[in-house]
């Protein structure tokens, strides 16, 4: 497989990788990431970890209709908004459903939850990946499938096992999900039956 960076001249142009050739599509760019996704007809939904505070083994949410889960070795630490690691130990995303599309905010905290400009490891199950300094946290990295669904990420702060250790962290995470055809179809038959009622 390959890693493609998509621009926005790219995306106004409609250069996509071929149905035949699956490939991911690298983005850097939340916007850009929810402008692709409209164009291909998918849904984008984004869970800013609000709700979760504390420790635990592992957190869990829905997306879409797509569960997600959160878990690392030593588990999981959520605090401020921010979805964390308890030990510095690589951090994965596992998702249950059909997610074309994933991204966040990726980046390092301190054992006190302040951000740490680091080199992160972003990772997919099929190997492809990104590796960049991450310098704030508003900075951005997303993924998006030609082929078969994406079913995980991990993040992994490079020497982040060192002295002071370094948490991977994420602020943010979003997911992009193309309907079943079924979906669509009911879509239409929902439209139908609105519009004959207001008749």
């Amino acid at each position: 497989m390959t890693i493609r960076s998509l621009s926005a001249a790219a995306l106004a142009a409609g250069t996509l990788a071929s149905a035949s050739s699956a490939a991911i599509i690298s983005f850097n760019d939340s916007g850009l990431f929810a402008q692709f996704a409209a164009v291909s007809g998918a849904s984008v939904a984004t869970e800013n970890f609000d709700s979760y505070s504390g420790f635990a083994q592992s957190y869990s949410g829905n997306l879409l209709g797509v569960a997600w889960s959160a878990n690392a070795s030593g588990g999981m630490y959520a605090d401020l908004g921010i979805m964390s690691t308890n030990n510095p130990a690589t951090m994965f995303f596992d998702f249950a459903g059909g997610v074309t599309g994933v991204g966040g905010q990726f980046f390092a905290t301190d054992v006190n939850f302040n951000f740490v400009p680091s080199m992160i490891m972003v990772g997919l199950a099929d190997g492809s990946g990104f590796i960049g300094l991450v310098s704030s946290t508003t900075q951005w990295q997303g993924f998006w499938s030609t082929g078969p669904a994406i079913t995980s990420i991990s993040i992994q702060v490079m020497g982040g096992s060192g002295s002071p250790a370094l948490y991977p962290s994420a602020d943010s995470i979003s997911v992009a999900v193309i309907p079943a055809p079924g979906a669509f179809a009911l879509l239409g038959v929902a439209g139908l039956a609105a519009r004959r009622r207001r008749r």
